[in-house]
Order: C-alpha cells, then structure tokens, then sequence
C-alpha cells in the first residue's frame, strides 16, 4: 500500500478539531437533549467521536486494535470508514451508529484519495446523507440530523454546478447547515424518544441537528485553516 502520510495528518488534524468542538459543546448538547430528550447527547457523542481519535493515534503508534485505521499507510477513504467502525460501535446509543455510517458512507467514495475536490465533497456528504437515511429510516423535516446535513448537501451541488472554487463553496456549504440546524427550532420532533413529546418539542433546537452542525463546523474550519 503506498505511503499516504498526509491524508492521516489531515484526518488527525480533524479529528482533533471535531473532538475539542465537541467537547467543549458537550453541557450545551446536554442541556439541548434535556428539554426534548434523556440530557445524554453531548456526553454520548463526545464520547464516540474521543474513541475514534484513541483509536487513530493508537494506529499510528503500532498498537494492534480490531478497529485498526491502518495509521499513516491509509488512504482518505479508508481512514473515513475506520473512524465510522469506530464510533458506530462505541455507544450504545442511536446516533452512534448513524454518525459512523456517514462517515463509512464517505469513505467508500474517497477511497484511494488524498486530495478532495468540490465534486468529492457533493459525492461524499451525499453518500453520508443516504447511509444515515438508509440506517435511520428517517427524512428530512423531521427534526434530526438530516435538517443540518441536507442543506450542506444541497448547498454543495449547487456550488459545483455553478464551478465555485472550493473555498466559497466550503463557506457556504457551512452556512446552510447552520441555516438547517436553526431551522429544527420551529419544528415538531418525529423521530425518537422526542417524537413522544409532540408539540412541547417545537421551540428547541434539535441536538442531533446541533451536534452534526459542530462536526461539519469543526471539518470545514480545519480543512480551511490547512
């Protein structure tokens, strides 16, 4: 297998930025699930996303882990699935596996890359968009994590059939999951233990759309500043 050591140093940086962001949202996500939920989502997700970025130094250390990522010998894609094994599997709660099929969902469509184009970024959120939806059963409109990867997805198309560079089309790709994240508030929850609550859901952002904004947050901003 070639030596790809910087498509390892980027994800490392990445994983590093995603895993602060959500550290330091993790009470905030907390308080978020609380009001619609079981007050666990930051905690539980911070958590995944830390064990992945164990995992991930552990490989390039040399240390043997039946979640290997392959360390500095892998490619974009197949550090992308090593990270999404990783989380699926790390928490027993439900976002842990949808989070981790976006990110296995990604990597199968970087796979042999170092490098990733506009139309990599459309293909790769739009792969994600799917497994999660796939997994999940869900659709956009219902107050999850689609409501913020959507827009991204969305925003992403519309930047490459316009032949945006890639920086703008990256900034306006985070503009519109915020756009979605903020959109949860006025709706009502149809997923999950929060579908129970109904009505008294609306008025809240949804944690999982807030969660998945302060990832996509914390790639772009890392691959912008690189």
């Amino acid at each position: 297998m070639p030596q790809n050591k910087s498509s390892y140093s980027k994800i490392k940086k990445i994983m590093e930025s995603i895993v602060k962001e959500l550290e330091e949202k993790r009470d905030y996500l907390n308080r978020l699930d609380g009001e619609i939920g079981d007050g666990d989502h930051g905690r539980t997700i911070a958590s995944a996303f830390k064990k992945a970025q164990e995992v991930l130094l552990e490989s390039e250390s040399g240390r043997e882990d039946e979640a290997r990522l392959s360390g500095e010998n892998a490619d974009l894609g197949t550090l992308l699935k090593g990270i999404g094994k990783t989380i699926a599997f790390s928490t027993g709660a439900a976002a842990g596996p949808l989070y981790g099929t976006a990110f296995i969902e990604a990597g199968k469509t970087t796979e042999g890359k170092e490098e990733l184009r506009l139309e990599d970024w459309a293909k790769l959120t739009e792969a994600a968009e799917a497994g999660i939806i796939r997994r999940g059963k869900g659709k956009v409109g219902e107050k999850t994590m689609l409501d913020t990867l959507h827009p991204m997805v969305e925003a992403l198309k519309d930047m490459l059939a316009q032949n945006k560079p890639l920086k703008e089309a990256l900034t306006r790709a985070k503009e519109a999951a915020r756009e979605g994240m903020e959109s949860t508030r006025e709706m009502v929850s149809k997923r999950g233990r929060s579908s129970r609550l109904g009505e008294r859901t609306r008025g809240h952002i949804d944690p999982g759309a807030a969660s998945t904004y302060y990832i996509i947050e914390a790639i772009i901003g890392t691959c912008l500043g690189a």
